[in-house]
């Protein structure tokens, strides 16, 4: 009923935004946990300076223990340098460990504000973002930013840090040879500013085809029995080998260019350590640099290139992730319906609901109502009826407010719908769609919709009045009996039973059926039929029906055909003008398709 769009647009998959901008608009997720934060930060700087410190006592041990003969001043620095690697490799547990309960409590909450987000934005949203793609942003998207804050922010803390340090002690022993080193650098400066231009619109690309992905099985594997009956799986097969093939060379583009990053730190590991050998070792030998100087100099090559690939590995890390933010956020940009203005306790109907010149298109572009007119009185039940596709489920959707008219308004006793609080308005509406939806939990906590605050009284006398609660308590939990997925252990018409009995639960002013017995069997439908009459007493009615049997009984009906109001009148008043709606009953009945 809600959804009359198509997929993301190929915007979406274009970077629009700053990585400070994402880190700053991420950062009030995490700041709750700064203390573990700032702890595992503290850890960061322990643990590199422990490991800056090893070196150095290579270079001792070789210039002034053996070189001096001291076996005893050997063995105390091996036992320091023992302690030191201890201290580091405690101190990096810790404050992985740390991190990592911060990112898993930063993402969980990011995840719940996003969720939350969705169920405040308006209907027309999921018109253009298909679900299984909002399932990826929600869980994949989110689970992927957590890496900012754990181990990515870690390591290049820790790398900026080592690598400052190494240059520190490198250029205050031999700054001669140093400067060899480095030189070696302004290639990787400007290989990582390349990479990270051409590295970030690929994984956009790569993100977007996972969601499609996700979006793919998600649809294929609801419509199963469609898929099979019609022999479709070849064809579904080949749409995701597609998708599968296309973010196949998204990543291997990313990973490519990735790798000629990790082999340029490579090469210039390589190349660094043969020109500190060389010309350090023709220092050694003229005597102006020792052993144990040349030997600290080669374990800084070795380590001072083990951040640039760190760094290198994070960018990677990072680019990811910025993609993942730039989803997540235009999530959290897009507009909740808007609030409205409350009343002082609770919404009454007291006169009507009243259609003026009311056009609504979906997209805004091709109207599907046109100068609807129409007055519901308080009290009055009304019926919908018409051709598919003529307008009579776009009605409901305005009166739920899901949708906002372009052209007229519709008024509740005399207010403008459009700038009424939502809540309040639909808190008077109990509603009962054509696809009848279920939620994870038991049938109580279904007819309740997850309100505990319910008595279970209340629900068991709803049901009996909407004629389920004998199938309920066929069960041998009754009302305590879990829902398969889609509540498929009930029939169709049981569960549009349901529905009806968790409409009825709020004993709501306004009644809403939207075709809400197209799809039942002639013994439900006289469940239905039976308990119709006393549902309505004492309610507004709107009815939106096809099988014109559940609608004689009301006051009005209306033929809405081409997304305008042809006919008014009641049953017999209409079957005597013989129009449209004569043309329907005659189809059903005289032409024995009822």
């Amino acid at each position: 009923m809600f959804y009359h769009g198509a997929g993301l647009s190929d915007e979406e998959t274009k970077p629009t935004g700053k990585a400070s901008v994402y880190i700053r608009r991420l950062w009030p997720f995490f700041r709750t946990y700064l203390g573990r934060v700032i702890a595992a930060g503290g850890l960061v700087l322990v643990s590199t300076g422990l490991g800056l410190l090893g070196p150095l006592l290579l270079k001792r041990a070789i210039d002034v223990n053996i070189g001096g003969g001291d076996l005893g001043g050997l063995a105390v620095t091996s036992l320091i340098y023992l302690g030191l690697q201890g201290g580091v490799f405690f101190a990096t547990f810790f404050q992985m460990v740390w991190l990592f309960q911060v990112g898993e409590a930063g993402a969980a909450d990011l995840k719940q504000a996003v969720f939350r987000h969705l169920l405040d934005v308006p209907v027309s949203f999921f018109d253009k973002h298909p679900v299984g793609k909002l399932i990826s942003r929600v869980e994949s998207d989110t689970e992927a930013l957590k890496m900012l804050f754990t181990r990515t922010s870690v390591m290049l803390l820790q790398s900026v840090l080592m690598l400052v340090g190494m240059s520190l002690i490198m250029a205050l022993t031999s700054w001669r040879l140093y400067l060899l080193v480095l030189a070696l650098m302004p290639p990787f400066v400007v290989a990582f500013w390349v990479f990270q231009r051409k590295v970030r619109p690929v994984y956009i690309g790569v993100r977007r085809s996972v969601a499609e992905i996700n979006s793919l099985v998600s649809e294929a594997l609801k419509g199963l029995p469609v898929v099979q009956v019609f022999c479709r799986q070849q064809r579904f097969a080949d749409r995701m080998n597609n998708l599968n093939r296309q973010k196949y060379r998204g990543e291997m583009k990313a990973m490519t260019l990735w790798y000629m990053v990790w082999f340029l730190v490579d090469f210039g590991e390589v190349l660094g350590l043969g020109l500190v050998l060389g010309f350090g070792g023709m220092m050694a030998l003229r005597g102006d640099l020792t052993i144990g100087t040349l030997f600290m100099f080669v374990a800084y090559i070795t380590r001072l290139f083990w951040p640039l690939r760190m760094i290198s590995d994070q960018i990677n890390v990072m680019q990811r992730a910025f993609a993942s933010a730039e989803r997540v956020f235009g999530m959290l940009d897009q507009k909740p319906e808007p609030e409205g203005e409350q009343i002082d306790g609770q919404l009454n109907l007291r006169e009507g609901i009243a259609f003026e010149k009311v056009g609504f298109a979906y997209d805004g572009e091709k109207f599907v109502l046109n100068d609807i007119d129409l007055v519901v009185r308080k009290g009055e039940k009304v019926a919908l009826v018409g051709e598919t596709g003529g307008g009579k489920s776009s009605i409901v959707n305005l009166v739920l407010k899901f949708y906002t008219a372009q052209q007229g308004r519709i008024l509740f006793d005399g207010r403008n719908l459009a700038d009424m609080d939502r809540h309040q308005l639909r808190g008077t509406v109990g509603f009962v769609p054509q696809e009848v939806i279920m939620f994870p939990g038991t049938v109580l906590d279904n007819l309740r919709m997850m309100d505990s605050t319910v008595p279970r009284e209340t629900v068991i006398e709803a049901a009996k009045r909407a004629r389920i609660h004998e199938a309920v308590l066929k069960f041998p939990n009754g009302y305590d009996t879990n829902l398969i997925e889609r509540g498929v252990n009930f029939s169709l018409g049981e569960r549009q039973l349901l529905a009806f009995a968790r409409a009825l639960v709020s004993d709501p002013q306004i009644l809403i059926l939207d075709e809400a017995t197209s799809s039942v069997d002639p013994h439900t439908e006289q469940l239905i039929q039976e308990g119709l009459a006393e549902l309505l007493v004492g309610r507004t009615a709107i009815i939106v029906a096809h099988r014109l049997a559940t609608i004689q009984m009301v006051d009005r009906i209306i033929v809405v055909h081409k997304g305008r109001i042809a006919e008014q009148g009641s049953h017999e008043e209409l079957l005597a003008r013989d129009g449209l709606y004569s043309r329907f009953y005659k189809l059903q009945y005289v032409g024995g398709q009822a």
